[in-house]
């Protein structure tokens, strides 16, 4: 189960925090995201054709095989590709072929750690679409003061450049606020953390024009992280057109992010929670978690959003995954769903 700050709901972002910022500083810092992913994301147009293969383990704990999993891609171009992504429970098949598609599926449920992966791997800039850092100064990595031998202090810049935004979520009177960060260094991509997605790119290497991070952490809860490394990426072999070879299309199985709202009237009477007494910490409060839901409306994973007490998203994901929901559809063919649900919560503080 994930617990982070912050999938991409960056409609209606609300600001933070802001200040001026002087007209060549501002400009940068708004241009930096799209430079970033036509500096690394492999799969633009135009971009040097590939054979990928990827690896995931749980980096924290190796024996887990229930985050182990495979991947490859053979990529000609945006519209001409063909994918692989195993794991001991799911595997997908998906070829895309100019206005063709074609999949094969084992298993009923595309967990989203292993989507945050693919996604990572092949759309690093997915959830900076739309996204201008310019309009934040709220810096989850702030540059600090160090002292210097002569006993005056020094302000040290930060080697990250991150920014911060948040966004309020929920149905009033139960509204909370989540984040959306996005980190760079030395002009590329270093990590995107928003709702249902979070993931930070390091030991960049030169693949063609593009300098591709090989390394990808996923950070799920305490304690649990997860990481893809790229085992190999090499040159388009000329013998793979055959792979991209579609008789006849079939329709990809699809995640749509949906709102409160309709998370709420998918759910079938679902009971209402019960807040246990803690011994710290505010009795009053809202707490938010993402919730991830199959094509046959069975709830699959929880993540933890932002709280005002960590107890309570705990209680909160633990009553909700006994939830049952209705299948959800999107033009008659069964879709995956996933969103944020928020909660106010009243409890009584007990002694120690």
């Amino acid at each position: 189960m994930r617990i982070q700050s912050g999938k991409a709901l960056c409609a209606g972002i609300l600001l933070v925090l802001s200040a001026p910022l002087v007209r060549t500083e501002q400009n940068s810092l708004s241009d930096l995201p799209q430079q970033a992913i036509e500096r690394s994301q492999i799969t633009l147009p135009g971009s040097q054709p590939f054979h990928l293969k990827a690896r995931v383990v749980e980096a924290t704990n190796l024996q887990n095989d229930s985050y182990r999993a495979e991947i490859e891609e053979y990529w000609a171009a945006p519209d001409q590709w063909r994918r692989t992504v195993k794991t001991e429970e799911f595997s997908q098949t998906l070829v895309l072929n100019g206005e063709k598609t074609y999949q094969e599926l084992t298993g009923d449920y595309y967990p989203n750690w292993l989507r945050t992966m693919v996604q990572a791997i092949f759309e690093p800039g997915k959830h900076l679409q739309g996204v201008d850092i310019s309009k934040s100064s709220d810096n989850p990595r702030p540059d600090y003061r160090v002292a210097t031998p002569d006993g005056r202090m020094s302000v040290v810049r930060s080697p990250q450049l991150c920014r911060r935004f948040g966004q309020v979520v929920g149905i009033p009177p139960a509204t909370n606020t989540v984040f959306f960060s996005y980190c760079f260094q030395e002009g590329r991509l270093e990590s995107i953390s928003v709702p249902g997605y979070d993931a930070s790119y390091s030991e960049y290497k030169r693949f063609g024009e593009k300098d591709v991070a090989r390394k990808i952490r996923e950070w799920i809860e305490s304690g649990t992280e997860l990481e893809a490394r790229i085992e190999l990426l090499e040159k388009l072999p000329d013998s793979s057109e055959a792979l991209f070879s579609i008789r006849e299309s079939t329709p990809p199985l699809e995640t749509v992010v949906v709102t409160e709202q309709t998370l709420l009237q998918l759910a079938q009477s679902p009971p209402a929670i019960v807040w246990p007494p803690i011994h710290g910490g505010k009795s009053v409060g809202r707490t938010s978690i993402y919730v991830c839901i199959d094509r046959g409306g069975k709830l699959r994973e929880t993540y933890g959003l932002n709280s005002d007490h960590p107890e309570m998203t705990d209680a909160a994901r633990e009553q909700v995954s006994h939830w049952t929901f209705k299948k959800a559809n999107s033009h008659g063919i069964p879709v995956q769903v996933e969103g944020i649900l928020t909660f106010a919560y009243e409890t009584r503080l007990e002694p120690k």
